[in-house]
């Protein structure tokens, strides 16, 4: 069980257009803050640490936070809307752009991100998982390891996101092609679809498949019952539920419809891994993409 959550800037800090463009994010960074807590928490409560995937403006603003959560297990890394950073000189999501322009931005967010946090990002995904071939080679010659690049099935071309066909498990990327297997030192690992659940509108306006987006409100029950089942047909070498949220839910509230949302995915992979003969484990981004990287060799 891998849980993530991709904190956002705050809206105060964005551009009308940055918010049209995205409008996911806290009002302000002390509801960061208490999002990112929730989720920590009622994660932690099932057994399970946490990856927190920080826009640059939120490593600065929540910085004594994260580096306490990752003091206590939590992975950190590096979430990037290229149209929310402070120079705003963007208009589109990172798929968008040249390998050049790519590893412009990027190496930009590092810095913020890297001052406030007080070492580099070496993990990374970036916003409505846009991407092109181009992104793992230019993420691996920043120095990344890894990342949760993908959302399989997905067709959002005006946000430069289209993983139709894409590789379902956590994988070595490939060098030409963002959708396959391959032998770069990069690993992506996918978030979880459930392929038996098709949407013809996803909470991003996507085509594709429900998927274990923490907020919205598909039935995860048989989102999850839906993955595990795959994973028993599959077999696959690293059968993870990789989860995804955003900063702007309140998880400390028991009554808040997020955290009843991330509540029932917890009790139903216990629940149905018990039923199934599995003993589902936690675990982190940077842990993950070790043990895929290790295997591989």
């Amino acid at each position: 069980m891998l849980l993530t959550m991709d904190c956002e800037t705050a809206r105060s800090d964005l551009t009308p257009y940055a918010i049209r463009m995205s409008g996911s994010g806290p009002a302000e960074y002390r509801e960061s803050a208490r999002s990112i807590c929730g989720y920590a928490e009622t994660a932690a409560t099932y057994g399970y640490p946490v990856t927190f995937l920080a826009h640059p403006e939120v490593a600065v603003e929540n910085a004594d936070l994260l580096l306490d959560l990752r003091g206590r297990g939590a992975c950190l890394g590096l979430h990037v809307h290229p149209y929310k950073l402070g120079y705003r000189e963007y208009r589109y999501d990172l798929g968008a752009y040249s390998a050049g322009e790519q590893t412009r931005i990027i190496s930009n967010a590092m810095q913020v991100w890297e001052s406030a946090l007080g070492h580099p990002p070496r993990y990374f995904r970036a916003g409505y998982f846009s991407a092109s071939d181009e992104t793992p080679g230019v993420l691996e010659e920043l120095g990344f390891a890894g990342g949760s690049l993908s959302n399989p099935g997905r067709v959002l071309p005006g946000h430069h996101s289209v993983w139709a066909g894409a590789e379902p498990y956590p994988h070595r990327a490939h060098r030409n092609c963002r959708l396959i297997k391959g032998d770069r030192d990069f690993i992506n690992v996918p978030v979880s679809v459930a392929f038996g659940r098709p949407v013809r509108r996803g909470h991003a306006g996507e085509r594709g498949y429900e998927w274990s987006y923490v907020p919205h409100s598909y039935d995860h029950r048989a989102v999850i019952e839906n993955v595990l089942d795959r994973f028993r047909v599959d077999e696959p070498r690293f059968p993870v539920i990789v989860t995804d949220s955003h900063n702007d839910r309140e998880y400390l509230d028991p009554e808040h419809p997020a955290r009843l949302n991330l509540e029932l995915i917890l009790s139903t992979v216990r629940d149905t891994c018990r039923q199934m003969g599995m003993r589902p484990e936690g675990v982190t981004l940077d842990a993950l993409c070790r043990l895929v990287l290790e295997d591989s060799r």
